[in-house]
Formats: C-alpha cells, sequence, structure tokens
C-alpha cells in the first residue's frame, strides 16, 4: 500500500516539474543584476510579430519590412522575431493605402507587434500594431513558431 502511494506521489511530483519547466518557471530566475548585465551585453531589441488564426484571410501571406528591407512573409497563426539595433524602426507590411507603424526599441527589451489582415479589392494585405506585451504574451503561447523556410516562400 505505502509503495502505491509512494509511485503516485513521484508520478505528481514529475507532472509538476515538466508542468513548470512549460510555463518558464525554471528559465527565468535571473536576478534584477543579472537580467541588467545581460542587458549590456546583447544591446540589441527584439520585435516579436505575430498573426492570430483566422479563417478569413487565411490562404493570405503577407510580407513584412522593418526599415524597408523584407524580414518575412508571416502566415496564419503564427510568429518569429528578429533583432534589431535600439532606436526608432519603420515597420510595415505588403497591404496597400495602410500607413507604416513607427516603434522606438529600447535596448535589450521585446517589442511585440501584431498582423492583422485587411480586405482589399483583389487581395488582401496585413496591418502592423504595436500591442500590449502581456496580451501578445498570452496569444503567441496558442501560435505555432514559424519556421525559416517558411518565412522566405514566396
Amino acid at each position: 500500500m505505502i509503495r502505491k502511494g509512494a509511485g503516485s506521489m513521484m508520478w505528481l511530483i514529475s507532472s509538476m516539474v515538466g508542468f513548470l519547466s512549460l510555463t518558464g518557471v525554471f528559465f527565468n530566475q535571473e536576478k534584477p543584476a543579472a537580467a541588467d548585465e545581460s542587458r549590456k551585453a546583447n544591446p540589441n531589441s527584439t520585435i516579436i510579430f505575430f498573426r492570430e488564426s483566422h479563417i478569413t484571410g487565411s490562404g493570405l501571406r503577407p510580407s513584412v519590412y522593418v526599415d524597408g528591407r523584407g524580414v518575412a512573409r508571416l502566415s496564419n497563426g503564427r510568429w518569429f522575431s528578429c533583432s534589431v539595433k535600439p532606436g526608432k524602426h519603420k515597420l510595415e507590411s505588403s497591404a496597400k493605402h495602410q500607413p507604416a507603424t513607427v516603434v522606438e526599441a529600447p535596448p535589450g527589451e521585446t517589442i511585440y507587434v501584431q498582423m492583422v489582415t485587411v480586405a482589399g479589392t483583389w487581395r488582401g494585405g496585413g496591418r502592423l500594431l504595436q500591442v500590449d506585451p502581456e496580451e501578445a504574451r498570452k496569444i503567441i503561447t496558442k501560435l505555432k513558431l514559424q519556421e525559416k523556410e517558411e518565412e522566405n516562400k514566396k
């Protein structure tokens, strides 16, 4: 009887450890001073682009441009990140008649940008909007990472 209880307890503990490692509890145990040091070591900023999965516009793969340079084509229900130098950056997509989104990228920080599909006359496109980091993280957990070859498909 005790053996059966011990086996159940071990299963419960291993399940909890697996769950906590998936939620990132073990991965972010840096002290604030260590986080500041890692920012100094990597002065670049990160921009995470994501697109929620919707039926409308699901066949579209709008291009994403950072400062006029094409970085990827974002598929439905996917996300990707790119590293940029700190400062202001102009973010655009392939949607016609949509204004560029200008973001300020502080050193070592992460910015979240959501692509919203926009209907067009003959084809649609994507509009890029900077969003709240906390809300973005919740959405991104439900999305798939866009693979490199997917980013470059035409």
